[in-house]
């Protein structure tokens, strides 16, 4: 039977506030899921920001551990480091790293080591960013310090930066120093001969196993030191050759020779290699 025309009136009045309330509903629905999707994403991004901060201040650390378990007083040392959202691996040179070396005055060349680098590296999480910088050492132009393949006394032998290629990643890596150590007097058929004395160093990273997740321990430990020696006669002066890719560098060394004029120089090549796992 037909409706009055008043009752269609009200029917249509009580229907629109439902469709009101539905509308309004279904936008505070939507205000609400944004609003929890960005705010979990920000969240997310802030933890993973930490523990890559915490990750770069844990390698800078572990630079001074590597070199003291090279050279100095040897055995092991560990660093913690957060792996929830970083991740830690080795990262391998494109070309080999060959060192030179030869007496200034004459005597020959010997190449005292050949190898592919390993660069240990930190990787943050994927909302993570960063530029160029130079962690390690503190002072310095990053890239004039990546050009160094030689070093010498009083410079670190480890380097360690960041940078961003696809992800935010912190690199540490070593390069080859050499110093002067002084001069010493050697015993030749009964007559007294001077010669000028100087260590090299060089650092081998060995990759051990690198797994587990959240804070665990990184262990660098020394497993070798093969040490070699080299002598010249005829000289005073050291020179030292550096070649990886299309990099290349050399030293002469001393720059100021001290005492009397030497007979010959000798020189002692500290290869150390070291260990680095998660257990």
């Amino acid at each position: 039977m037909p409706q009055p025309l008043s009752m269609q009136g009200s029917m249509r009045k009580a229907i629109s506030p439902v469709i009101a309330a539905v509308i309004l509903t279904s936008i505070m629905l939507t205000i609400v899921s944004v609003a929890l999707y960005y705010s979990t994403s920000l969240i997310d991004m802030n933890r993973q920001t930490m523990e890559y901060e915490y990750a770069k201040e844990q390698l800078t650390y572990a630079a001074t551990a590597l070199e003291q378990v090279a050279f100095g007083t040897g055995g092991s040392r560990y660093v913690r480091f957060s792996l929830t959202s970083t991740g830690i691996s080795f990262e391998k040179a494109s070309s080999p790293l060959s060192v030179w070396v030869w007496g200034v005055q004459g005597g020959g060349i010997q190449q005292v080591f050949s190898g592919y680098p390993l660069r240990l590296k930190v990787c943050g999480g994927p909302l993570v960013t960063t530029s160029p910088r130079l962690l390690y050492p503190e002072s310095g132009d990053l890239q004039g310090e990546l050009k160094k393949l030689i070093v010498e006394s009083g410079e670190p032998i480890v380097v360690v930066y960041e940078n961003f290629s696809q992800r935010a990643c912190a690199y540490m890596y070593t390069r080859v120093r050499v110093f002067y150590n002084g001069q010493i007097n050697v015993t030749v058929g009964g007559s007294v001969k001077r010669y000028n004395f100087f260590t090299i160093h060089v650092v081998v990273l060995k990759p051990g196993y690198l797994g587990g997740s959240g804070t665990i321990p990184v262990v660098f430990r020394n497993v070798g030191l093969n040490v070699t020696e080299y002598k010249f006669d005829g000289s005073s002066d050291l020179a030292v050759l550096a070649e990886q890719g299309t990099l290349q560098q050399q030293v002469k060394l001393p720059r100021a020779p001290e005492g009397a004029p030497a007979d010959g120089l000798v020189v002692v090549v500290k290869v150390a290699t070291v260990e680095v796992s998660t257990r």
